[in-house]
């Protein structure tokens, strides 16, 4: 009979119910316990999910539950803490949500505390188990373009939001190349911040791979066409125009642009369960002695690395070549430099409805129970706002 992984949940907001999507689609992974500091997210999870036991702290939940999966759902400061330890005291894998962390030193220690440990370390760039991305990476491998030339992501909400995505989903359909030096530039007039992190208010990168080919990256330049799911890339012999669900081709015997058959089935179009639970699949098989996992820490890492690189960029005004040799969050010292002045005044996080601990909890179960989501809630109740 094969083995049950026993999975725990870091942090009780938001991206969480996803990762509890798609370990309850698996046979073999049951979920254990929750951890957070607000009583009231842990319960919310409990009582939706039935999940036996809460935990205030993760020290208390790792020595009590030994669990072999971690899910590490926190905010993006707060993603090496949980992972390390979950590192150190032995768990099997850890899923952590993205980006995998802001900074390159930051990255580097969850990757060389998983990699001392033997912990294989994922993080949760799921939309590479979408069909629309699967099978763009096959097109590109087949020749379907010729040569790949030069791929384009266009996002919103701070590069280190969507483009996390983007920016990993074309290395993907490209067969994750390396990248060997990067052009940015960065706008940031107004105090704007994302769960915690200063982001900018528009930026955009050149990336140059060391395979010849090259991606533009434009964040908040243009809000129409934005996705943290699109991408287009242009070969030698066509092109291709790619999100989750559908792909688009366009060479010399699709007669135009043609749409590419995904053969989709049910909960394909979803983001979430579906990609989640394949992730986990992915993790376990790896943990079992399979291959790296296609979204394993270290290709994450190549991520978090370019978007520093973009930052680092327009901080130096310069071409920033691989591998970045700043560790820390280039925009955080650009800030701290008085490179970026603040011309209008309002420090506001766009992210700041989804904080639990300014919503009255009562109105929050009440909202619950007539059928309203986790989304709605907080956007409806929480003072602290954001767009």
């Amino acid at each position: 009979m094969s083995k049950t992984y026993k999975a725990a949940i870091v942090g009780c907001g938001s991206i969480a119910h996803a990762h509890v999507d798609g370990y309850r689609l698996l046979d073999n992974v049951s979920i254990a316990a929750v951890v957070d500091p607000h009583e009231g997210a842990r319960q919310t999870y409990i009582d939706t999910y039935e999940i036996p036991r809460g935990y205030a702290t993760l020290e208390a939940m790792l020595e009590a539950e030994a669990p072999d999966i971690v899910s590490v759902c926190t905010w993006h400061l707060l993603h090496p803490e949980p992972t390390i330890a979950a590192a150190n005291a032995g768990v099997g894998g850890v899923i952590c949500e993205k980006p995998m962390a802001i900074g390159t030193g930051a990255a580097d220690s969850m990757v060389e505390a998983c990699e001392r440990s033997g912990t294989k370390l994922v993080i949760s760039h799921q939309r590479r188990f979408t069909p629309g991305w699967e099978r763009a990476r096959e097109l590109v491998a087949e020749g379907a373009i010729g040569e790949p030339v030069f791929a384009r992501n266009r996002v919103a909400e701070g590069l280190t939001n969507w483009a996390t995505h983007t920016i990993d989903g074309t290395r993907f359909a490209l067969g994750d190349p390396t990248p060997a030096w990067v052009f940015g530039a960065v706008e940031r007039k107004s105090d704007r911040y994302e769960r915690g992190v200063a982001i900018e208010d528009a930026c955009m990168g050149l990336v140059h791979f060391e395979e010849g080919f090259e991606l533009l990256v434009e964040s908040d330049l243009e809000r129409d066409g934005a996705s943290a799911g699109w991408f287009q890339i242009q070969g030698t012999e066509g092109v291709l125009d790619v999100n989750e669900t559908r792909v688009r081709l366009l060479n010399a015997g699709s007669g135009g642009w043609a749409d590419v058959d995904l053969n989709l089935q049910e909960g394909d179009a979803a983001i979430g369960g579906n990609t989640n639970a394949g992730q986990v699949r992915e993790l376990i098989a790896w943990m079992e002695g399979g291959p790296e996992h296609r979204g394993s820490g270290r290709q994450a890492r190549v991520t978090v690395e370019i978007m520093m690189a973009i930052y680092e960029s327009a901080r130096r005004h310069s071409v920033v070549r691989f591998p970045l040799r700043e560790k820390e969050y280039p925009l955080d010292l650009m800030i701290a430099e008085g490179k970026l002045p603040v011309e209008v005044e309002g420090e506001y996080d766009i992210r700041g409805f989804l904080r639990r601990d300014t919503v009255d909890e009562a109105e929050y179960k009440k909202l619950q129970a007539e059928g309203m989501s986790h989304h709605e809630i907080m956007r409806r109740l929480n003072p602290a706002g954001g767009g």
